[in-house]
Formats: C-alpha cells, sequence, structure tokens
C-alpha cells in the first residue's frame, strides 16, 4: 500500500509532465545532500519495514534480512529508473545512497557493534510544505517527504553501550547522544547547512521489550528522534 502510494504521488507530481528519454543526471547541490541521506534513510526504513513483514510470515531472520533489503533496494531502484525517464534523470549518487540504506540494514545484522548507533529523522514543517519550491528545487514540495528544509537526520549513539564497564552504572542506558545535520534557505541561491547536538531516547529501553510486540514497537519509534532540547553549533551557535 506505502509503495502504491508513493508510485502515486511521484507519478502525477514529478514524471507525468517531465518526460524524457532515459539519462543519467547527478545534482550533488539539491537538499544541501538532506535528499541523499534521505534516500539512505529510506532504504533502510523500507527494507526493515520488509523484513519484519516476512518474519511476521515465519521467514527465518537471516533470510528476512536478504528479502527486506533486496525488496527495498528493488523498489527504490524503480523509482531511480522512473527518475531517468524523466527531467530529473537517474542519479547515480541517490541509487548509491540506496545502496547503502540496504547495507546497513544487512550490516546490522551481521555486525552487532553497529546497533549502537541509529539513523533518526524529526520534522518540522517549513514554509516550503505545499509549494512549488524555488530556484534550488525541483518537482514540487507537497508532501513531507519532499520538504527538506524541514527535515532534520540524527546519528543517534548509545553512549552506555560504549562506556568503559566502570562508567556504565553513570550513564543510563536509554539515554543517547545525537549529531544532527540539516539543512536551511534551499530553495534560494545560498543555501546552508546547519548542524546539532542532542540528547536522544533509545526507545528499545524505554519500552521494554517484553512481547514481540513491544519490541518492534521500540524498534520502530527509533527510526524518529523525539523531541528533545538542542544545541546548534554550526554555522553559529543557539542555545
Amino acid at each position: 500500500s506505502s509503495m502504491v502510494d508513493i508510485h502515486v504521488y511521484q507519478q502525477n507530481g514529478w514524471w507525468k509532465d517531465n518526460r524524457a528519454p532515459f539519462h543519467f543526471q547527478e545534482d550533488l547541490d539539491y537538499g544541501l545532500f538532506v535528499d541523499k541521506i534521505g534516500h539512505f534513510y529510506g532504504g533502510y526504513l523500507m527494507g526493515y519495514t520488509i523484513q519484519k513483514c516476512v518474519q511476521w510470515a515465519n521467514v527465518p531472520e537471516l533470510n528476512a534480512v536478504w528479502i527486506g533489503a533486496a525488496g527495498g533496494l528493488l523498489f527504490q531502484t524503480y523509482v531511480e529508473v522512473e527518475d531517468g525517464f524523466s527531467t530529473w534523470g537517474f542519479d547515480r549518487v541517490d541509487f548509491a545512497s540506496d545502496v547503502g540504506g540496504a547495507a546497513w540494514l544487512v550490516g546490522r545484522h551481521y555486525i552487532p557493534f553497529l546497533q549502537n548507533f541509529d539513523l533518526k529523522v524529526s520534522y518540522h514543517s517549513s514554509p516550503l510544505l505545499g509549494t512549488t519550491g524555488g530556484s534550488g528545487f525541483r518537482g514540487q514540495q507537497h508532501l513531507v517527504i519532499d520538504d527538506y528544509e524541514g527535515q532534520t537526520f540524527w546519528m543517534s549513539v548509545k553512549v552506555h553501550n560504549l562506556l568503559p564497564e566502570s562508567m556504565k552504572p553513570i550513564w543510563p542506558e536509554f539515554l543517547c547522544l545525537a549529531l544532527g545535520y540539516g539543512a536551511r534557505d534551499v530553495a534560494s541561491t545560498n543555501p546552508y547547512p546547519v548542524f546539532f547536538l542532542a540528547p536522544d531516547l533509545d526507545m528499545t529501553k524505554v519500552i521494554p521489550p517484553k512481547t514481540s510486540f513491544f519490541k518492534t514497537l521500540g524498534e520502530v519509534l527509533n527510526f524518529i528522534h523525539m523531541p528533545m532540547p538542542a544545541v546548534q553549533f554550526s554555522p553559529h551557535a543557539i542555545w
């Protein structure tokens, strides 16, 4: 259902009136790489969702991980190919980000250390939402997924797990630190990046995983950076 919704939205908002012969075209300035992180995040999220769905159908976890990664990447590749037949072109950097998101899902399974790092997103609508953007934009910003100025991506670190054993008692398991990245004035000719530092919550510790439902709920909520105080430290400090 979600894949169909994404297809219908992109068909009507992006592809329908912008057809062109298939071609490759990269845009490294678009969205100041927020869109590239979004491709990575989307690949990981879609892969995780498919993984959980097939696990509920009694597919073994290892097989489900690979099916999830492949299914998520397959759908995102389809989107890139459709872009290739439009004005925007097949963006190989976007595709590399898609592959990275799928690989992140697989890597976290084979390398447990990577589970100490969670890629999350927070969102606050920007003035671009519901518009056709501006000089720095292509397409339309009618949905949250295209409102790059409103998105902030966070790399959350499970500090407790990385501390020496002697220091673990003084740091709560649920309390993490997160580095955030976003972009401002993305529709202008002078967009600029912003960086944040904030506390974060490991929702798998906040919600005790006593049942499979609560375990999955904690994992799903760990894709979101919950509202927390933050410090912007670049391009200038805001406390």
